[in-house]
């Protein structure tokens, strides 16, 4: 199985000629590179412009049958219980029995009943950064929480040259070391110098840092 950070919360799954995108943004207010991609599906953890431009992904019109089971929870985006920022969904993705657990824009609280659901996730996509991310002292105790295997994280730091190029402040944004330094000195934390990976049942316990390639969609 394939998985490719393609920016922001936007990933990608690919197995076996079938390919599933999650959350595709139209951020060219912000600077953000136009996203352009093709898949078989798309998924969206909620209607902000960030997470929902479906129009920037082709659909390949195939009349085959999603090859994934996939269950959504239903969260909030905020700890006001969607009063700030509305509604989010989470959605696992099971596969052959590998689970995927992709978390959107999740910022409230978890009842033990939703924990046992992504509890043991093979691969954890989630967000960090703080603003209106979860902040990465949170964001480690719930992936610990969860004992996900492999942990996909995307934050804001591919944001901040974006945003220094249009001369827009990052705001609060946290970089990529206030979530990996929490993992020193455990050899866990891989910096990829690429958006893909391929991953499988041997694939080795991790924390993730893909590289945001806007050319490679």
């Amino acid at each position: 199985m394939q998985i490719s950070w393609l920016g922001h919360s936007c990933f990608k799954i690919s197995h076996d000629g079938y390919s599933l995108v999650i959350d595709p943004y139209d951020l060219t207010n912000a600077n953000y590179p136009p996203m352009s991609t093709s898949a078989d599906a798309v998924l969206c953890s909620h209607e902000h412009r960030g997470h929902n431009y479906r129009a920037g992904v082709k659909l390949s019109g195939t009349a085959r049958e999603c090859p994934y089971e996939v269950t959504v929870i239903d969260t909030f985006h905020d700890t006001s219980y969607g009063s700030l920022r509305g509604k989010n969904k989470i959605h696992i993705i099971n596969w052959d029995g590998f689970k995927l657990v992709h978390m959107g824009d999740h910022g409230s609280f978890l009842t033990d009943a939703e924990k046992d659901m992504l509890f043991g996730a093979d691969v954890l996509m989630i967000n960090a950064g703080g603003f209106r991310a979860m902040p990465s002292d949170k964001t480690k105790p719930l992936a610990d929480e969860l004992c996900a295997k492999f942990c996909a994280e995307r934050t804001c730091d591919e944001l901040e040259e974006i945003f220094n190029k249009a001369a827009i402040p990052c705001r609060r944004m946290e970089r990529v070391t206030a979530f990996t330094d929490q993992y020193m000195p455990l050899p866990i934390v891989h910096f990829y110098d690429t958006n893909t990976i391929s991953i499988d049942k041997d694939t080795p316990a991790q924390v993730a840092v893909l590289k945001f390639m806007p050319g490679k969609m």
